[in-house]
């Protein structure tokens, strides 16, 4: 009797042996094909721990928002990132955008970005001048402006946006910390190759939309913190921004694009440059003008883009003279969303062409393949084993007893599902602070909550004015609007 117990358990053990390999050979075939332990952003529709899909709009548009803690600021941003659709190894290169008239899922066109890209919105920095600040900003009250946690709000962006945000993308999206493209609209606009000259290793394209470039001089001193003032209700950027211009210590110089422009060229960097001549091209143009404060409104639209064109031919001057690679784009318009609309498609274009020379194939992301591969091998092979030893521990037993045989599931496949595949498809509790990313007053939904309705998609044939960015489940206003909402990371101050 032992012996047909054993006999009969051996007959078993040998098949399951078998099909144990046979499921080794399968997972390590089909990891080396599919490149298992893929990049984080190769599925876009599974939210990364700390962020969430605020509403069905954004969850459809595979947008998330995300609360990453910045320790120079020392309070959560909310940054809102669209992950990739490539395959695993492929160079993960990302869009930065400064403000919230840049933001995609704001304006509604990042359905112009081809899904190879990963779109990275960081809707907040705007309302500071996305800058590192001298000194603590003030609201026009005299109010201190605090972050989310009630300390002091000392702006750090440059610090955030060129070192601890890239960091962050790289270990949450597996985005290269290299050869990305930046991009910002009006007061954002200079900021962005601003940004890109500071951080050539980060940022390889840098596009300005309507931006100013000469601001160290008697206009700059007063234009920015003009702008601060009535724009985005801070107080005390005269000083406290980049220092008092006529004092020692102050960092005007070091923020003048037209004054750096040059080291474009060093660094081998690409920048696209757009602007309208100020004049309205169309009656819709000029009804939006219209429609957001009368003539006054039209003036200020006017004047606005009238003084970027000035600065955009000096910056052209410039680069003619000392053969920078800067591209151009000229158009009618004035500072309206009928403008901006109009030259969307070709600064896409050249930004991606731009980027295409940067792309290189992650060695990070191969290896990671290849060795979440070996692991998952490795853990069937161990599953093989552990389940030889139980079997023979079963026949053993069996010589006393004659149990009938296991028949479970090998534990590898489990495991190789769980440690190989992207973080958990159920949207994960943010662990961070949730701002609001609009009046202090709301709330962003918990990453467990979704809204039940999709917010209002901006007209693309006849835009909301410059003054109003097109409606956004926010409802925040645009970086040039005389907003009454506090920004997202401060307390009393309009966001852009």
């Amino acid at each position: 009797m032992p012996l047909r117990s054993t006999s009969a358990t051996s007959g078993l053990r040998r098949p399951r042996t078998r099909l144990a390999v046979c499921a080794v050979a399968v997972l390590t075939t089909v990891g080396l094909a599919t490149g298992a332990g893929q990049a984080f952003a190769v599925d876009p529709t599974v939210v990364r721990d700390g962020c969430a899909f605020t509403s069905d709009a954004d969850r459809a548009a595979n947008i998330q928002t995300c609360w990453v803690w910045s320790e120079s600021m020392q309070t959560s941003v909310t940054v809102k990132i669209r992950p990739s659709d490539q395959e695993a190894g492929e160079s993960e290169q990302a869009v930065y955008f400064l403000g919230q008239l840049s933001d995609p899922s704001t304006n509604g066109r990042g359905d112009l970005y081809g899904t190879e890209y990963n779109l990275v919105a960081i809707p907040d920095s705007a309302t500071t001048w996305s800058a590192n600040w001298q000194s603590t900003p003030r609201d026009n009250d005299g109010n201190v402006l605090t972050t989310y946690e009630g300390g002091e709000f000392d702006p750090a962006w440059e610090t955030f946006v060129g070192e601890e945000l890239p960091a962050y993308l790289n270990e949450e999206f597996d985005i290269s910390t290299s050869g990305n493209a930046i991009s910002g609209l009006s007061i954002s606009g200079g900021q962005a190759i601003n940004l890109a000259l500071k951080y050539p290793d980060v940022f390889s394209v840098a596009v300005s939309r309507s931006g100013y470039y000469q601001t160290d001089n008697i206009f700059g001193y007063l234009a920015v913190p003009f702008i601060l003032a009535t724009r985005q209700g801070v107080s005390n950027g005269f000083d406290a921004l980049w220092g008092n211009p006529f004092l020692p210590g102050n960092t005007w110089a070091a923020n003048d694009v037209a004054a750096r422009i040059a080291e474009a060229k060093a660094n081998g960097q690409t920048i696209i440059v757009s602007t309208g001549n100020g004049l309205p091209a169309s009656q819709a143009e000029w009804d939006e003008m219209m429609a957001q404060g009368g003539i006054i409104n039209v003036a200020i639209g006017v004047g606005l883009e009238v003084v970027s064109f000035a600065s955009t031919l000096l910056l052209n001057a410039q680069a003619d003279l000392l053969g920078l690679p800067i591209e151009f784009i000229y158009t009618d318009g004035a500072h309206t969303w009928n403008r901006w609309i109009r030259t969307d498609a070709e600064e896409v274009a050249k930004l991606e062409e731009a980027l295409e020379k940067y792309a290189v194939t992650s060695p990070a992301a191969t290896s990671t393949a290849t060795t979440s591969t070996a692991a998952v091998s490795a853990r069937a092979v161990s599953a093989v084993s552990a389940s030889e030893s139980s079997t023979s521990e079963s026949s053993t037993s069996g010589a006393d007893s004659a149990s009938t045989p296991t028949t479970s599931t090998p534990v590898a496949t489990s495991s190789a599902e769980t440690e190989d595949s992207p973080a958990s498809s159920t949207t994960p509790t943010p662990t961070t602070p949730e701002p609001s990313t609009s009046a202090p007053t709301s709330t962003p939904p918990s990453a467990s909550t979704e809204q039940s309705s999709d917010p209002a998609t901006p007209d693309t044939t006849t835009p909301a004015s410059e003054a109003s960015v097109p409606e956004s489940d926010d409802s925040s206003a645009p970086e040039i609007a005389t907003a009454t909402s506090a920004a997202p990371i401060t307390k009393n101050a309009p966001s852009d």
